[in-house]
């Protein structure tokens, strides 16, 4: 995986928020932003947990969310994000294993910015994140 410094993104300083209730992905997610030139990651592993984490951020610039989260799924979470000014500009991206056809078509239908499957791959995660906060849309499933 090709590193970035923090003057490569296209965001200064980015504020990135994880929602992975699995703690082995919450930790390689973090490793994976931490190379990708991002220090400020916020973590969080149910949608209960995001608003007390945020409060003292101005905006979250881009979600990772994952959609098979314990009590409340990613759609459910992805619904409340979008009627939270604090989220309003944020690029709200659904993570998961789920990657048949019908899984992808829901999540762009409900409204997501981006679509990245599971398991990630360091390889391309950086070229991912980047372009994320440039603003485009990346929908990559499979591998």
């Amino acid at each position: 995986m090709t590193t970035m410094t923090p003057e490569d993104n296209p965001i200064r300083n980015p504020i990135v928020l994880i929602v992975e209730d699995d703690q082995r992905n919450a930790d390689l997610l973090r490793v994976m932003l931490r190379l990708a030139g991002i220090q400020q990651v916020i973590l969080c592993r149910t949608g209960k947990d995001i608003a007390p984490a945020v409060l003292p951020y101005p905006s979250v610039d881009l979600v990772l969310l994952d959609l098979a989260l314990p009590e409340e799924d990613g759609f459910q979470i992805l619904r409340r994000l979008r009627q939270w000014s604090l989220f309003k500009d944020s690029t709200i991206v659904a993570t998961t294993a789920l990657v048949m056809p019908q899984d992808v078509a829901r999540a762009e239908e409900a409204g997501f910015d981006g679509f990245l499957g599971k398991p990630f791959h360091f390889d391309r995660f950086t070229g991912q994140i980047r372009r994320l906060l440039a603003g485009e849309r990346v929908w990559e499933p499979r591998w």
